[in-house]
């Protein structure tokens, strides 16, 4: 809701920054399953050059999702999409991976396919393996990766998490990742009970309130942090 967004950035002096892009893992909603992938990518385009949901903000980066069943044909449709729209108009792209089946790679291969330059993509939730072999891999081939799970313990528990991200500083990848806790004000995609047991830890403020100075601990600098949480978002969002 493109005029929320506006509204609650006006109320609060907060700067949001919308994106457009399909976060489907399956079926796509039937107009997308009826037209071909350049259809898609019009339909980005439009919200980066034209405006979203007919008002005058625009988007500036596109949102992409490939989960554990891998790329899908409706998956693959909207990767190429958006493929296809960032290298129209310039703008990065953040895709939603499965780092447990190491989906991460095979979102690179397909965007290597199309032509787009992997510098200018974000691996989200990559955060969620402590894997470093598989993390550097994707390092090597010029992406960023966001580390950006904290509080979903479910998945990886904040231990961990924090000795990956130390690691990863200490080889030198602190202005290749973003911090974050990836938490939402209301969420019905787990069941209530699943809810309740994750609702102590993954919070908005996560990573303030707790990970920052654990990560201290083990050595990260404040110029890491810094780095990490207000530095590289604007870099990558510019391309540089």
């Amino acid at each position: 809701d493109a005029r929320f967004l506006a509204q609650a950035a006006s109320t609060t002096g907060m700067n949001i920054v919308a994106c457009t892009g399909l976060y489907r893992y399956n079926f796509l909603p039937q107009i997308f399953e009826g037209h071909d992938e350049d259809f898609l990518a019009d339909c980005f385009v439009h919200d980066i050059e034209e405006g979203i949901q007919g008002t005058a903000s625009k988007a500036a980066f596109i949102k992409n999702a490939v989960d554990e069943p891998g790329i899908t044909p409706g998956a693959e449709k909207a990767l190429r999409a958006g493929a296809r729209a960032s290298k129209r108009t310039g703008r990065p792209i953040m895709c939603h991976t499965h780092p447990g089946t190491k989906r991460g790679s095979e979102v690179l291969d397909l965007y290597e396919e199309e032509g787009v330059d992997l510098s200018t993509v974000m691996l989200a939730h990559t955060g969620d393996t402590d894997d470093l072999d598989h993390i550097e891999e994707l390092l090597a081939r010029g992406a960023w990766i966001g580390m950006d799970r904290y509080g979903l313990d479910i998945i990886l528990p904040q231990e961990k998490r924090n000795a990956t991200v130390a690691a990863l500083c200490e080889r030198g990848y602190a202005d290749r990742m973003f911090l974050s806790q990836d938490a939402c004000s209301k969420l019905d995609w787990f069941p209530e009970e699943m809810q309740a047991q994750m609702a102590p830890k993954w919070t908005m403020t996560l990573i303030f309130d707790e990970v920052l100075g654990e990560l201290r601990e083990l050595g990260v600098t404040d110029e890491q942090i810094d780095q990490m949480l207000v530095a590289n978002p604007p870099r990558w969002i510019a391309g540089s």
